[in-house]
């Protein structure tokens, strides 16, 4: 038997726990075939700009929290030097995102109406109606991930809802280290789990798989490969690949923290385990612990 202690939060195996990996990869591949998933991928450009860049995620759903509308027309703060440190954004490159969000009619400028030196944003119809896709589709699809049924009704898409996810997904991606190309890159994380759930795969096979999944170039891949490499994350067999034992720590832990963030999200109080999910009743991550990623422990 192979366990960690509550600290790492990593789930142990036992005799049987092959067969409960195979169902939790088998949970994680539906979940990345998924729309949730897939609206971080798509090319259409508001969810291009705003989606494939988590540091942009950060920025948008931090807009969205702090808007009027959000907040039932009281509107937010927005520490904009605060914002762009914590999604590891320059000042120059927060203002220049924001000054592009405006002029493609994502976000309406306005002068705060408690300090006329502040500025407030609210969504537009566009980006409420994705944020809110976003929200349906989690709702729809993360519950099966931790073996739960999938949550009926409209009590999805409420205020309470919907403001659970923002704080929740703003409090994973701040844990995260967003400057870094490797654990901070979607792309990158992205074409880490698929090689898990998909491995061993030929180098050739693989780059071409995920540049079409990815919708970015062949080298792009093969710049994620390189990096990985870099960090001792890929194990090469001839012409197959597949992730080192250093890479299957740390995707084993990214899973288990994305587990975790979809218990918080749906709120879910001292949850039973799934079979062959050894996880005590009340578990929970303790406050950045999402940085372990960064060390693969």
């Amino acid at each position: 038997m192979v366990q960690a202690g509550p600290e790492t939060g990593v789930r142990g195996t036992s005799e049987s726990g092959g067969a409960s990996q195979q169902e939790r990869d088998a949970r994680f591949r539906t979940f990345r075939e998924g729309a949730f998933v897939s609206a971080f991928l798509r090319n259409a450009p508001m969810q291009r700009f705003w989606l494939s860049d988590l540091r942009r995620s950060y920025l948008f759903l931090y807009l969205i929290r702090e808007s009027a509308w959000m907040r039932g027309g009281q509107v937010g703060r927005f520490p904009f030097a605060l914002v762009a440190m914590r999604s590891h954004l320059s000042i120059a490159r927060a203002s220049q995102l924001l000054e592009i969000g405006c002029a493609t009619g994502d976000f309406r400028r306005q002068r705060d109406p408690r300090d006329a030196r502040q500025y407030v944003f609210e969504p537009s119809e566009k980006a409420i109606a994705l944020f809110e896709q976003l929200v349906a589709d989690f709702h729809a699809e993360a519950p099966a991930l931790i073996g739960r049924p999938r949550l009926q009704g409209s009590a999805s898409l409420d205020r309470r809802a919907q403001m659970q996810f923002i704080d929740s997904v703003l409090r994973f991606l701040g844990g995260l280290n967003l400057g870094d190309r490797g654990v901070g890159s979607l792309s990158f994380m992205l074409a880490m789990l698929d090689l898990h759930l998909h491995s061993p795969l030929a180098t050739t096979d693989l780059i071409r798989r995920e540049a079409d999944r990815l919708n970015v170039t062949c080298v792009t891949i093969r710049n994620l490969l390189r990096r990985a490499e870099e960090r001792d994350w890929l194990r090469r067999d001839r012409r197959m690949l597949s992730l080192s034992e250093q890479g299957k720590r740390r995707i084993a832990a990214a899973m288990d923290a994305f587990e975790c963030l979809v218990e918080e999200v749906l709120d879910i109080a001292a949850p039973p385990a799934a079979p062959g999910l050894e996880r005590p009743l009340g578990w929970r991550r303790a406050p950045g612990a999402w940085r372990r990623l960064d060390q693969g422990r």
